[in-house]
């Protein structure tokens, strides 16, 4: 459950979200996401290169859960020349683990 606060600044560095993308280092939180994922024709590299690629102009708000807060993206990807462009909602977090991990809480079409 959202508990009412919305923060407009990303509680992540985004470089260290690219990077933990970019190493393969992230993990499905939800229990949609993994099928959400599927349901779009995405491979788990396709996951990787479309958190890569993003930028902090494609940062929107943060949202605050009583377990866990999430910087929430809205990109386009292109899965392949000429695939149709996918707006992708996403909200991702960095994991308290010792390691750089996201975790990714969302992952679907905005």
């Amino acid at each position: 459950m959202v508990n009412n606060t919305e923060e407009h600044q990303p509680c992540y560095l985004l470089d260290d979200i690219r990077q933990a993308a970019q190493n393969g280092k992230f993990r499905y939180d939800g229990r949609k996401v993994n099928s959400d994922i599927r349901n779009l024709g995405y491979t788990g590299d396709d996951v990787k290169r479309c958190i890569s690629q993003l930028t902090t102009s494609q940062f929107k708000k943060s949202l605050k859960f009583e377990n866990a807060t999430y910087d929430v993206y809205i990109c386009a990807y292109q899965k392949q020349d000429e695939a149709p462009v996918d707006e992708i909602y996403m909200k991702l977090r960095l994991l308290p683990n010792g390691e750089v991990q996201v975790g990714i809480g969302s992952f679907h079409l905005a």
